[in-house]
C-alpha cells in the first residue's frame, strides 16, 4: 500500500526525546508460529518510541505457499544477523532487538521488558537529518569521534499488506502485516567524518513505499548506533 510522497524533516529522537529502539521481525505466511508475532509487531508499529519492521523470508515456502511478500534480501540480513549474535541456524518468528539480542517473536511481555531495557542513545548528540527535497532525499549524518566503521543502510517498507493465503499452515487465513519492509539498502559506510548524500527514490528500490527508515549500524548486522524515521 503507497500513501504517498514522503514528509519533510525526520529526526534521531521521538517526542518524549529517546531515541528510537528498532525491533526487526523475521517472519513467514508459510509458519503456524508466527500469526502470534506478527501480532507483537503490529502493536509496536504504533509506538512512537519504537521502529517496528517486518522482513518476510522465502525459507518455507517449500511447506506448500509461496510467501507473497518474501524477499530474498529479508532472508540474507536474517542470516548475517545469526551470524552476528552466534546463532547457529535462522528460525521464525525471530524479533531482533536493536540488532543487539533476540527473542521468539510471539513472547510479547519478554519482547515489550527487552525493549524497555534497550539504551538507544548510544550517540545522542549524533546529528542526522533524512528530509524529502521535492522528488530526492537529503541525508547528513555529521561527524563524530567514532572508533569504527558503521553501515548506513535505508529500508523501505509499506505500513499495511493483507494476504489471503491459500496454502501451506496457514491455509485459509487472511492476515495482515505491518511495516512490510520492501527494499534493503546499503548506502555506504560513516567513520565519524560528515556523510551527505543526495539519493532519488529509484536509488532506495524499485517503488514508491510508504516509509523509509535509515539505521545506522555497527559493523554490517551489529548493534544499531541510531534509526530514523522518513514518512
Amino acid at each position: 500500500m503507497n500513501t504517498g510522497a514522503a514528509q519533510a524533516r525526520s529526526d534521531v529522537r521521538d517526542e518524549g526525546g529517546q531515541g528510537l529502539v528498532v525491533v526487526e521481525l523475521f517472519t513467514s505466511q508459510g509458519c503456524n508460529s508466527c500469526p502470534p508475532a506478527d501480532e507483537v509487531l503490529a502493536k509496536l508499529s504504533m509506538r512512537k518510541d519504537v521502529l517496528a519492521l517486518s522482513y518476510s523470508v522465502d525459507y518455507w515456502n517449500y511447506l506448500g505457499w509461496k510467501d507473497t511478500l518474501a524477499q530474498p534480501d529479508c532472508t540474507i540480513r536474517q542470516r548475517k544477523y545469526n551470524i552476528s549474535l552466534g546463532k547457529n541456524g535462522v528460525y521464525t518468528p525471530q524479533m531482533i532487538i536493536q540488532g543487539a539480542r533476540d527473542v521468539i517473536g510471539s513472547k510479547g511481555d519478554l519482547v515489550r521488558q527487552m525493549i524497555s531495557e534497550t539504551i538507544p542513545d548510544r550517540m545522542a548528540d549524533l546529528d542526522i537529518i533524512f528530509d524529502q527535497s521535492g522528488d530526492m532525499i537529503d541525508l547528513r549524518i555529521g561527524a563524530n569521534d567514532a572508533k569504527s566503521t558503521a553501515t548506513i543502510w535505508v529500508i523501505g517498507y509499506d505500513f499495511q499488506k493483507t494476504v489471503n493465503i491459500r496454502g501451506g499452515e496457514n491455509a485459509g487465513q487472511t492476515r495482515t502485516y505491518h511495516n512490510v519492509v520492501q527494499s534493503i539498502k546499503r548506502i555506504g559506510s560513516w567513520m565519524g567524518q560528515e556523510v551527505r548524500l543526495t539519493l532519488s527514490r529509484q536509488d532506495l528500490g524499485k517503488g514508491n513505499y510508504d516509509a523509509y527508515a535509515l539505521l545506522l549500524q555497527s559493523r554490517e548486522t551489529g548493534p544499531i548506533i541510531a534509526a530514523v524515521k522518513l514518512k
